[in-house]
């Protein structure tokens, strides 16, 4: 039986096993001894590397850059309120859920790798800064569970069978859950706007 329960839920209790373990260094202070190692990192992104040479040199070419983050985040953003309102049932009701869920799944696959890309250059222009966010290291742990929960449990299981075949009380608790995630990764990235 428990041999039957890993092979189902492989990717779950992978993605269940990482978020657990996050818990646990957070819990343990093991973050408070890796973190003061990471800022010589920030500061060579910063500083040194072509990435942030540019983002610190050229404003217009930082300003673009952001420009297409923040559309990417907002693409990204969409993908995920069309496809978790169709599954609550709120949007879209004369659309197959399975067609609006696999529609959107390449367009958010390809906003999230933009949106990642163009992270990494508009972190590297302000590394320094970012480094002593608390709310960046936020969005950053937020992005991870969210992409994860997406793409290792909530794509997953809504490919697997027809929507109908699952209990619809799944159905909205991963809507549910995926809305909330990714506003959380959406308010921590405005917020370090105000910092």
């Amino acid at each position: 039986m428990l041999g039957s329960l890993f092979s189902q839920y492989a990717r779950t209790l992978l993605v269940a096993a990482a978020l657990l373990f996050i818990v646990l260094v957070e819990a343990l202070g093991m973050r408070e001894a890796v973190y003061p190692s990471l800022l010589p990192f920030f500061t060579w992104m910063r500083e040194s590397s072509w990435l942030g040479v540019i983002g610190t040199t050229y404003g217009s070419i930082y300003a673009t850059v952001e420009a297409v983050h923040l559309l990417s985040m907002a693409v990204l953003g969409g993908t995920v309120l069309a496809t978790d309102l169709r599954l609550l049932g709120v949007i879209f009701k004369d659309v197959p859920s399975e067609t609006l869920v696999t529609g959107t799944y390449k367009c958010f696959k390809i906003a999230l790798l933009m949106a990642i890309l163009t992270g990494i250059f508009c972190a590297a222009g302000v590394g320094d800064k970012v480094y002593y966010m608390q709310v960046f290291w936020v969005k950053m742990l937020a992005l991870l569970a969210a992409s994860c929960f997406m793409l290792f449990i909530k794509q997953p299981l809504l490919t697997s069978r027809p929507h109908i075949e699952i209990n619809p009380w799944s159905i909205r608790l991963l809507a549910i859950t995926s809305i909330l995630i990714w506003f959380t990764v959406a308010a921590a990235g405005r917020w370090i706007g105000f910092s």
